[in-house]
């Protein structure tokens, strides 16, 4: 081998080991993020760029982002990581059962009060270290910044007035996963799988007669002018939200970076969930103001009776996790049981 090819080689085995080495303290490193949200929706306004303008911030710009909106890079978000297309993904749980199949925990009707406190149960057991981040995250690589649980989730029909959860029966409803299939189930409902984005169409259309949404989703997907009815009542569940990368992606950046990225979540994570608790409010005065929707509160024995008849949804779950040889029960006793971490 001749001097010039020796060091053409030479130069070619840094630079490969450049891709995989800890970015030097000088560099400035650009984060690919994608996910399937608009950027006017409300979890990028509220938690996706308040996330990546604060870790800018805080790595004195030595840590930036380049959004990838609206399934831009596709559908797959686990696999855009694994690939190297994208450095971070926001993964909606319901749309992620067949990877992150105990993460669907959290679209159960587990009693909680809030958004907060639910996002709070979650991340303690997501988190680095948690049981959930041991089954099932850990062993596929990946490592969550921070999450959120969106408040729960409610019935709304387009011309069916509903008085009590007794006249879901028969109706055909939209439902965000599998858990929550479940859900609609128990209450006599028929499930129908439709995504965020077509959920106002499908309404339109009569594909379905109402929808599980929570108030503050109802707006970005126009599902608000849409809806006529609502019943609210015990938690019915909700869809998680998971802000993560790779944990190859996470070594490959300086302590600086980690802590920047750190830092910034666990800022930006009790901020967004405040913000949905303050907002699911005033999204359904907003929607009772401009559309005339009429919303029923039940009473509290119903509620109460509900819950208890919910408890088997969370029951089956954990069965048909532990048939497929998963920590079903664990999971849900460990959500279930959780101090909410990382709320106000």
């Amino acid at each position: 081998m001749t001097i010039a090819m020796k060091y053409v080689a030479a130069a070619t085995a840094v630079m490969l080991a450049g891709t995989t080495l800890p970015a030097q303290a000088d560099d400035e490193t650009t984060l690919k993020i994608s996910h399937m949200f608009s950027l006017t929706h409300y979890a990028w306004t509220q938690a996706g760029a308040p996330f990546t303008q604060k870790v800018a911030e805080l790595s004195g710009n030595k840590l930036q982002f380049q959004e990838y909106p609206a399934g831009q890079l596709g559908k797959d978000y686990i696999s855009q990581l694994n690939s190297g297309l994208a450095d971070v993904v926001v993964l909606v749980g319901s749309y992620t059962a067949d990877k992150l199949p105990l993460t669907s925990v959290s679209e159960l009707p587990v009693k909680y009060d809030s958004a907060c406190e639910a996002s709070g149960k979650l991340w303690s057991i997501i988190k680095p270290g948690g049981s959930l981040y041991e089954e099932e995250y850990k062993p596929q690589g990946l490592r969550p910044l921070f999450v959120a649980l969106l408040p729960t989730y409610k019935i709304m029909t387009t011309t069916k007035a509903l008085k009590s959860y007794d006249e879901v029966k028969g109706l055909k409803i939209r439902a965000s996963g599998a858990a929550m299939e479940q859900t609609v189930r128990a209450l006599g409902g028929v499930p129908v799988q439709i995504q965020g984005p077509e959920i106002s169409d499908s309404l339109r259309r009569g594909t379905v007669d109402g929808t599980f949404l929570s108030y503050n989703s109802a707006h970005p997907y126009g599902v608000d002018a849409v809806v006529k009815h609502g019943i609210k009542g015990p938690s019915l569940g909700s869809t998680s939200v998971v802000f993560a990368m790779t944990e190859r992606k996470w070594e490959s950046l300086t302590d600086d970076q980690r802590t920047a990225l750190e830092t910034a979540a666990m800022q930006v994570q009790p901020q967004f969930c405040g913000w949905m608790d303050a907002d699911e409010d005033k999204a359904r005065q907003r929607m009772i103001d401009e559309f005339g929707y009429a919303a029923v509160e039940v009473s509290n024995e119903e509620t109460t009776a509900l819950q208890e008849k919910l408890l088997t949804v969370a029951e089956a779950w954990a069965e048909r996790m532990e048939e497929q040889r998963k920590p079903g029960r664990a999971i849900l006793e460990a959500f279930q049981s959780a101090s909410p971490e990382n709320v106000d």
